[in-house]
Parts: structure tokens; C-alpha cells; sequence
């Protein structure tokens, strides 16, 4: 067939071709082709239904085959059954008996998932071939019935064993311990070991349910070795003498299991533990990470308004690294501990711990240092905001303010003098107890004191600029600005509110102390300055202005007015004191009165039994009539109070 279908292809490929080019007799080319394609085509047809109908009775033989292999299987496991009755009636009778029987199970097994095979394979065959269907089933049924027969000689023979069953059963399950015990100490015996935190975690489970299983076969272990000694008791042939032997194994074989889990749990503890030390240090490496990043990119600002800002967010930062710091120190001493406690990775744990200790410490360093150079800057540029904000000395407005803020600045640079001076005496004792300083120690004197000079002479130029600028101006509103704050003092002055009570007394003497030796001290004694200094602008502008009389006589108006409100201002703070003492005094007496009250009851107590004694006739009377002197507690005179 295969060589006709070739012919056939090669006679319609000549077809097409023939009409394709326009053959004058293609109705007829077309006719012989349609009629060669539908013999062939009813041919192959005819063929595969020969092929299929040969195909099921081969089905239907080989089913018939098969039930005759099968039936003799069975018959042969039945002379085997059979065959045993000899056996058991001592123990190697037993263990030959148990080898036959052991071996017998897994082909009944293996006999058993045949017949579920026929039986699918005849009721299929029964219905393709309906003539054949009584002799498919009458099969099935005699291999169904040999089957049975076999199962109860085996059940008879089981019966038959009696004692013997006990020791077969026993031997099997020796043989399903030791199978068991050797798989188990097979899978603890593996030298797998985590390289993740979830590994660890997931053979540290694994290892628990074998701890689980373990314990579940302790108590078939003690039945068998119980079972053991009743069986080997007394018993000299060596069969029994080999099961001895074995049941030494079986005991050896568990102590070395339980050994074993032990051994493999103390490991996988340690790598767990490491494993969770190698997450935390990941945890604070990437906090080391962070610092180090923002260390390293922290710029020096340019202005005054960015110096103080980036000191502000390094401080916060530093808070953060406070934060940080206790995590990383707990990762450290875990780590410690985990070194100590001889943990397998003990070399890889300090080498790790190390790295992150000397990280953190330089990460503290730097930070500190950045914030001594921030704040550097930071005076740096106060002090060239403060050397460049009043160029512009054309520009009057605030510069009374800028007057006294350069005033300040000028105090403040007299008063750092005294640290100059210490910081030579300090270099030059120095260079006395090491004179291999000199010459660095020296060096650095001579520059500081080159800075120091021209620091001063910076302020003293700066400081007669900004007066030459605009003498009238600064005068003017030097002027304004004290009469400005001369006036608010009166204000407060001349209240009459001198407090109702304790509490409102010290709250008006409070804001009076805010500010009255602020004033007294500080404020008053600027405003001295001030005035002192209004003299010498006067002078100054005697040069400038032709009515100096003029100016001159507003400056004394400031200054009288000035010396005018110190004794008053004195004098309102000393009846706030008188006020507060007197009502201080008030308050004492009633905390007294009310303290003496709280002590009447027992005073009348010692009153009653006063009377009582006196109407017996007490031998103490005369004692007893004494006047009763109260204690300190009781005293009616006021308590002496601090101040």
C-alpha cells in the first residue's frame, strides 16, 4: 500500500499539471483522476477496518493470555502458601517463614492491581465484540475464583501459625524499625547547612518534626526490646543468639540517633543564631551606610541664614545616630556573645563585628568634627555678614541698630582678650616643658596674634566708618530710640497697681525682677553708655553743624530724663517688696491659725482628762492645774520664712 499511495500521488501530480496547462481533453483527465482518488480512497478504508478488526481480536487474545498467566501466578502462590506448612514451628522455621510470606505480600499486591486490570480490560472487550462476551466473563470469573481460593489458604495458614504469629509479627517489626532507624539516622547525618535566614528556619523545622518522630517511636522501641528479652531468654541456638545481636544493634543504633539529633541541633542552632546576627548587621550597615553618606556630602554653606540651618540639621542628625547608636551596639554585644559561646563561625563574627565597631566610632568622630566645622563657619560667616551688612553707609534707616549691634560686637571682641592671653601663656609653658615645640607652637602664636590685630583694627575701621558715615543720622536716632525706651519705663512707673494679694503681688514683682535688673544692670548701664556716647557725638558734629547749642540741649533733655527715672524705678520696686512682705506676713498668720485649729481636738482631749484626774483627787494635782504650754508646732507666733 505504501507504494501504490506513492504511484497514486505521481498520477495526480501529472493531472494537475495537465490541466493546469490547458490539455483539450481535461474533462476526461479530471473524470479519471476523480475515480482512481475514490477507488483508493475506499480501499484504504477497507484495509483499516481489517486492520482494526484484527487489531481487537488480538485484544480479545491477548486478554485471554493474560487471565492464563495470571491463573497460574495465583495457583503458584498457592503451592507456596502451601509449602509453609512445615515451617514456624521454631525460630528459623519462623524467619525463613517470614522471608516467604514478606516476599508473598508484595506479589499479592502487585496480583491484586492485575485483576483490577482484567476486569476493566473484559468489560471493554465485552462490549466491541457482544459474541464473545460470555467466554470473556466466564474467564474473569475463574481467575476471580482461583484468587479466592488462594486468600483463604492464606488466612488458613495464618490461623494455623498461633504463637509462631506473634514472633513472625515481632521479626517484622524489627525489620520496619531498623529500616526506619537507619533512614532516619541517614537524613540527621546530612551536612547540609543554611545560607539564609529561611533556610535556617526551615531545617531548623525539619529538624523539630524529626525530634517529634523520634519521640513517637520511643514507645515501639521499648515493645521491642521487652519483646526481645522474653523471646531470647534462655535460648542458646544461634538463630536466637543472631536476633540478640541485632536487638544490641537496635540499642546502639538509638543512642547513636539521639546522639546524632543533638549533634545536628547544637549545629543548626549556631547557624541560626548567625544568620540572625548577619541580618541585624545588615540592618546597621546600611544605618553606617547612611552616616557615611551624609558625612561625606555635607558642604560648607555660604551665608549665615545656611551655616545656622546645616548646624541645625546636623544636630538632628546626630540625634539620629544617638538612636541608631543603641541598635548597632546591641548587634555588637550579640555578636560578642555569640564569639564567646565558641559559635562555628566565630572567626567570620568578629572579623564582621570589627568592620562595624571601627565604622561606627569613625562615623561618631566625623560627626562631632563636622559640627565643630559647621559651627566655625557658622562664626565665620556672623562675622563677615557682620563686616559686610553696613557697607553701604549712605543708607540711614537702622543705623542706630547697626550702631549698637557693632558696639556689642566690639564688647564682645574686648572680653575674648582674656582667652588670647591664656592661649599664650598656655603655648609659651609649652614650649618651656618641650622646647622640641617651639617652633610649630610659635608659628602658631604669631599667626593667631596676626588675625587677633587685624581683627581689631577691622572693627575699629568698621566701627569709625559707620560713625562717619552719617554723624547727624546716628545722633538723631540715637536720640529717638532712647527717648523711645525712656518713655515705656515711665509708663510702667507710674502704675499704681501694687497688688490685692500674695499671688498678685508676685506676679507684678516677677515682670518687675525680669526686668528690672536686666535694666539695672545690663540695659541701664548700655543706656549709660549711650548717653555718654551722645557727648561725643555732639563734639564730633560741632565740626559739621553750626547751631551746636541746639543739639547739644537735646542730648541734655535725654540725659536728665534719663537720671530722673533710676530713683523712681527704685523706689515702685521697693513697695513691691514692702507689699509682698506684708501680705507674706498675712498669709503665715493663717497657715498658723489654721494649723493650730488642726490640733484642737487633741488639746481638748488633754483638757478632758485634766477634769477627770482633778475630780479624783489625783496625788498630782497640783502639777496637773499647771498652765499647758503648746509646742513649736502649736505656736501662734508666725513661722520664720526664708528672705
Amino acid at each position: 500500500m505504501n507504494n501504490q499511495a506513492s504511484r497514486v500521488a505521481v498520477v495526480n501530480q501529472i493531472s494537475r499539471q495537465l490541466i493546469h496547462s490547458g490539455h483539450p481533453s481535461e474533462k476526461d483527465i479530471r473524470a479519471q483522476q476523480d475515480k482512481l482518488n475514490n477507488r483508493w480512497s475506499q480501499f484504504r478504508n477497507l484495509v483499516d477496518q481489517k486492520k482494526e478488526s484484527l487489531n481487537s481480536a488480538l485484544g480479545v487474545q491477548n486478554y485471554h493470555l493474560d487471565c492464563n498467566e495470571t491463573k497460574s501466578w495465583i495457583k503458584e502462590k498457592t503451592k507456596l502458601i502451601e509449602s509453609t506448612q512445615e515451617l514456624g514451628n521454631d525460630l528459623t522455621g519462623v524467619m525463613a517463614l517470614q522471608r516467604k510470606l514478606t516476599g508473598m505480600e508484595r506479589d499479592l499486591v502487585a496480583i491484586e492491581d492485575k485483576l483490577g486490570d482484567l476486569r476493566s480490560e473484559a468489560q471493554r472487550l465485552a462490549e466491541e465484540h457482544p459474541d464473545q462476551a460470555k467466554a470473556i466473563t466466564d474467564r474473569l470469573a475463574e481467575i476471580s475464583a482461583v484468587w479466592d481460593e488462594m486468600k483463604n489458604t492464606l488466612k488458613t495458614r495464618e490461623e494455623s501459625l498461633g504463637e509462631a504469629r506473634k514472633l513472625q509479627q515481632f521479626l517484622r517489626e524489627l525489620d520496619d524499625f531498623q529500616s526506619w532507624l537507619s533512614r532516619t539516622q541517614t537524613a540527621i547525618a546530612s551536612e547540609d547547612m543554611p545560607n539564609t535566614l529561611s533556610e535556617a528556619e526551615k531545617l531548623m523545622a525539619q529538624h523539630e518534626s524529626i525530634k517529634n518522630e523520634i519521640q513517637n517511636y520511643e514507645e515501639d522501641y521499648q515493645k521491642m526490646r521487652d519483646m526481645g528479652e522474653m523471646v531470647t531468654q534462655g535460648q542458646m541456638d544461634a538463630q536466637y543468639m543472631f536476633l540478640r545481636q541485632r536487638l544490641q544493634a537496635l540499642d546502639t543504633g538509638w543512642s547513636e540517633l539521639l546522639k546524632m539529633w543533638e549533634n545536628r541541633q547544637n549545629l543548626l542552632s549556631q547557624s541560626h543564631a548567625y544568620q540572625l546576627f548577619l541580618r541585624d548587621t545588615k540592618q546597621a550597615e546600611a544605618f553606617l551606610n547612611n552616616q557615611e553618606y551624609v558625612l561625606a556630602h555635607t558642604e560648607m554653606p555660604t551665608t549665615l541664614e545656611g551655616a545656622e540651618a546645616a548646624i541645625k540639621k546636623q544636630e538632628d542628625f546626630m540625634t539620629t545616630m544617638d538612636a541608631n547608636e543603641e541598635k548597632i551596639n546591641g548587634v555588637v554585644e550579640a555578636g560578642r556573645r555569640l564569639a564567646s559561646d565558641g559559635n562555628i563561625n566565630a572567626d567570620r563574627i568578629v572579623e564582621r563585628l570589627a568592620s562595624i565597631d571601627d565604622r561606627h566610632k569613625k562615623n561618631r568622630e566625623a560627626a562631632v568634627e563636622l559640627l565643630m566645622r559647621l559651627k566655625d563657619n557658622r562664626d565665620l560667616q556672623r562675622f563677615l555678614q557682620d563686616c559686610q551688612e553696613d557697607m553701604t553707609y549712605d543708607e540711614a534707616r537702622n543705623l542706630h541698630s547697626k550702631w549698637l549691634k557693632h558696639q556689642a560686637f566690639m564688647a564682645e571682641l574686648q572680653s575674648n582678650k582674656e582667652w588670647l592671653d591664656k592661649i599664650q601663656k598656655d603655648g609659651m609653658l609649652l614650649v618651656s616643658e618641650k622646647p622640641e615645640t617651639e617652633a610649630v607652637v610659635k608659628e602658631k602664636l604669631s599667626s593667631l596674634h596676626t588675625l587677633w590685630e587685624k581683627l581689631e583694627s577691622t572693627t575699629q575701621t568698621k566701627a569709625q566708618c559707620l560713625f562717619d558715615a552719617n554723624k547727624a543720622e546716628l545722633f538723631t536716632q540715637s536720640c529717638t530710640d532712647l527717648d523711645k525706651w525712656l518713655g515705656s519705663l515711665e509708663g510702667q512707673i507710674q502704675s499704681d497697681d501694687y497688688g490685692k494679694d500674695l499671688t498678685s503681688v508676685n506676679i507684678l514683682l516677677k515682670k518687675q525682677q525680669v526686668k528690672l535688673p536686666d535694666m539695672l544692670e545690663n540695659q541701664v548701664d548700655v543706656r549709660q553708655r549711650e548717653v555718654v556716647e551722645l557727648q561725643s557725638q555732639v563734639k564730633a558734629l560741632g565740626q559739621e553743624v553750626k547751631d551746636t547749642d541746639e543739639v547739644d540741649g537735646r542730648r541734655q533733655v535725654v540725659e536728665k530724663k534719663f537720671q530722673e527715672l533710676l530713683e523712681p524705678l527704685r523706689r515702685r520696686r521697693d513697695f513691691l517688696v514692702a507689699s509682698r512682705e506684708v501680705h507674706q506676713f498675712n498669709r503665715d498668720v493663717e497657715d498658723e491659725i489654721k494649723e493650730i485649729q488642726g490640733h484642737q481636738p487633741r488639746i481638748n482631749d488633754i483638757m478632758e482628762r485634766n477634769q477627770s484626774l482633778l475630780q479624783d483627787k489625783s496625788p498630782n494635782t497640783d502639777m496637773i492645774r499647771r498652765p499647758i504650754k503648746l509646742s513649736s508646732t502649736t505656736s501662734t507666733q508666725p513661722k520664720p520664712r526664708p528672705g
